[in-house]
């Protein structure tokens, strides 16, 4: 079982929200979890390296990080509010509550979250859905490979434990498959030192 976020990874994952929250309109629950999702995905596929290093999970409505959609899912965000807030207008939208502080990102982590921001502005939560779940995705070949899509379907399996393997996105390049073996290592290090 993964230890529970630890400080650096929830002030990465806060800031990464307040900088989603300012620049993709509509901004709600399940446009955050998918976004997040698109974003560990493409800093993978891109550059070899996980964005945070979660462990994403095939659930029934797409890959997700439990604590993560536990604390967005709780109405006083009890993790996540020294960075986003409810909407009082509309309770299913998140703000910003803070400035983004890029204190814990690299360069290339602005260019990545500058391209999901790109790509998910016109988009709503549906339509990131659709991208998560298309034909191709790590999610649908995840439930596919564990006969999870019947049950998934007639609503007997909403949760599992099984972890979206990011790797068969760079399984032909060996040297991004040797970054992403080697950062794995680091994260797993990283955070035992700051949990």
């Amino acid at each position: 079982m993964p230890a529970p976020l630890n400080k650096y990874q929830f002030d990465k994952l806060g800031n990464t929200l307040v900088f989603f929250a300012k620049n993709v309109g509509d901004f709600g629950k399940t446009k955050a979890l998918k976004l997040l999702f698109l974003l560990e995905e493409k800093s993978i596929k891109d550059l070899g390296v996980p964005f945070f290093g979660f462990e994403f999970k095939v659930w029934q409505f797409g890959p997700v990080v439990g604590e993560v959609y536990n604390d967005l899912n709780d109405r006083d965000l009890p993790l996540l509010s020294r960075y986003i807030k409810r909407v009082e207008a509309n309770t299913d939208e998140f703000e910003a509550v803070t400035e983004f502080n890029d204190d814990e990102f690299s360069e290339n982590d602005i260019y990545l979250m500058n391209e999901i921001v790109a790509f998910a502005r016109n988009k709503t939560a549906t339509d990131l859905v659709n991208v998560t779940h298309g034909k191709n995705s790590l999610w649908l070949k995840a439930a596919k490979e564990n006969d999870l899509i019947e049950g998934f379907e007639n609503k007997t399996i909403t949760t599992t434990d099984i972890i979206i393997d990011f790797s068969s996105l760079i399984q032909d390049d060996d040297y991004l498959k040797e970054r992403y073996e080697s950062s794995l290592e680091y994260f797993q290090f990283n955070n035992l030192l700051k949990a």
